[in-house]
């Protein structure tokens, strides 16, 4: 199946449009406006990461529908056995944020989006302690710090779906320089050492000496 294309019901197909970490410009909503009545249904879905989808798109306006967007410049994608985009609060603007929550996740959006996993990996920015749950859904969850201001608390192998699971706190707060570098140490693992259809928790469950590299890895990070 093509990137960011998703078959639905009645031999139909929905596109999945990604914004900027969960942001989209008016115009590009007037794009996607337009190309919805032209190809879909009429009708635009929300997800819960912060993208929208085009429903309703016929087998044979398929090939046309994705040459439409990306003519308009729309961004396609978020599928896959990927690095999903990542997700961002509202903690910029909101009044409890406690740091610039999208450049952060936009910043990590651009070094880890798209790249090949075993399954799918999702990463999530939050701003404040109201989105533990949230953080604790991602397979990394990045918040402020409990206890050491400006640095960041990290949840690991969070699941939703059919076999919710919450993230486990590695107890090691980190600087804002040094997060990427714990993602893509837990990115590498993931890779090294699950198979599809494994999920990031499954594969340190049922090895659980990588939760101990993990936490010396990030102590090791925190010196």
């Amino acid at each position: 199946m093509i990137f960011g294309v998703l078959p639905q019901k009645k031999n139909q197909y929905a596109l999945r449009i990604l914004g900027n970490c969960g942001e989209f410009t008016s115009e590009e909503l007037l794009r996607l406006s337009e190309l919805t009545a032209k190809f879909g249904n009429g009708k635009i879905t929300a997800t819960s990461r912060g993208t929208f989808e085009l429903n309703g798109v016929s087998e044979s306006e398929l090939e046309p529908a994705i040459e439409a967007v990306q003519a308009a410049k729309l961004r396609l994608g978020g599928t896959g056995a990927t690095v999903r985009a990542v997700v961002a609060c509202k903690g910029t603007d909101c009044r409890k944020g406690m740091f610039d929550v999208h450049a952060f996740a936009c910043r990590l959006d651009k070094e880890f989006y798209g790249i090949d996993v075993p399954k799918k990996f999702k990463i999530g920015v939050f701003g404040c302690l109201n989105s533990l749950g949230k953080a604790m859904a991602q397979d990394i969850g990045v918040m402020p710090s409990f206890t050491e201001p400006g640095k960041f608390e990290i949840y690991i192998g969070g699941l939703l779906g059919n076999r919710p699971v919450q993230g486990k706190h590695i107890p090691v707060p980190l600087k804002e320089e040094m997060v990427a570098d714990a993602i893509r140490y837990v990115l590498d693992i993931y890779k090294t050492n699950g198979i599809y259809p494994q999920r990031l928790r499954t594969v340190l469950d049922d090895k659980k000496e990588l939760w101990q590299e993990i936490n010396y890895y990030f102590k090791s990070l925190a010196k």
